[in-house]
């Protein structure tokens, strides 16, 4: 019988049950690709993590992530929490004030600071993948009809859906208001279809300015292709919004900006993006957001 330790935490959280939910296999040596691929699946929520040794010799450790659709080079949530039980599990070294370590994913290694007050974690941010814009959705009518909106509630914002990636690439979807977002229903096999015009099997992460509790987007990702109908809190797709908006001359005016996600699935989450950028070219993209333990277990394999 062999035996794996796991935590859940919730990412992006102020409270637990909140946030975005993440199981951490903290020590995953031994376990085969397709018993990770089921153990994300027996969990059944957005991602699950398997920490093994690194191969790149820069890293403190290597960070699989896998979908209940297989695994992904790289994402957010994943990542800030998957650091967060690093640090409590003693695979990682941290001292008082911030201790900066290193994760080896799919897309090279990346840095992540954990501020640390009293010995505890109190926050996380990373530094994601060298922000990259890609494609323009002309014809929104597709999309906004799998969205169950209008093409105007896209078109008006002056806009156009493009793809964003600072390491896997999201369709990012600007709409007219906040309860355009807050109402849509979608069609997930005509939106699977609309998305699929795109490589790299792209999610959709809706949102528009203005939103409740002191945020300043209010945002939806939904990622049928990764068999994740709406995720409750997508760090690389904010990231990645923070491209887009730099790239689009709309990045909010301070030194950072806060979406919240998740409400429509009664997970709220708070997501902090800070975004460097030389005029319209955005250079780096840094997300940082709160990890909230909710439980301890141990998983049992034959």
């Amino acid at each position: 019988m062999r035996s794996y330790d796991f935590w859940r935490v919730d990412v992006f959280a102020a409270r637990p049950l909140e946030g975005n939910p993440l199981a951490v296999f903290p020590r995953a040596e031994g376990l085969t690709n397709a018993e990770m691929l089921a153990i994300a699946r027996e969990m059944n929520i957005s991602e699950t993590t398997f920490v093994v040794p690194p191969k790149d010799s820069r890293a403190d450790y290597r960070n699989r992530i896998f979908t209940p659709g297989g695994e992904i080079p790289f994402a957010g949530h994943p990542s800030l929490g998957t650091a967060y039980v690093a640090a409590k599990e003693g695979l990682v070294a941290t001292t008082e004030g911030v201790s900066t370590i290193h994760q080896e994913v799919g897309i090279g290694v990346l840095p992540l600071e954990l501020q640390v007050r009293q010995g505890t974690v109190e926050r996380v941010v990373m530094t994601q993948g060298t922000p990259k814009l890609g494609a323009r959705m002309k014809d929104v009518g597709p999309l906004a009809k799998a969205l169950g909106i209008q093409s105007r509630d896209i078109t008006t914002t002056k806009l156009r859906p493009q793809i964003s990636s600072t390491g896997i690439p999201s369709l990012q979807v600007p709409v007219l208001g906040i309860e355009v977002v807050r109402d849509m229903v979608p069609d997930f096999s005509a939106l699977g279809k609309a998305l699929g015009r795109f490589r790299g099997n792209p999610g959709a992460y809706v949102f528009a300015f203005g939103a409740q509790g002191g945020a300043d987007l209010h945002a939806r990702g939904f990622f049928p292709g990764f068999g994740i109908p709406e995720d409750p809190a997508t760090g690389s797709a904010a990231g990645a919004c923070g491209a887009y908006l730099a790239a689009s001359g709309r990045l909010p005016p301070k030194e950072s900006f806060v979406i919240e996600q998740g409400i429509e699935v009664h997970h709220p989450s708070r997501i902090e993006v800070f975004v460097r950028a030389v005029g319209r070219n955005p250079r780096e993209v840094r997300v940082a957001g709160k990890v909230v333990p909710v439980m301890r277990g141990q998983l049992s394999l034959g």
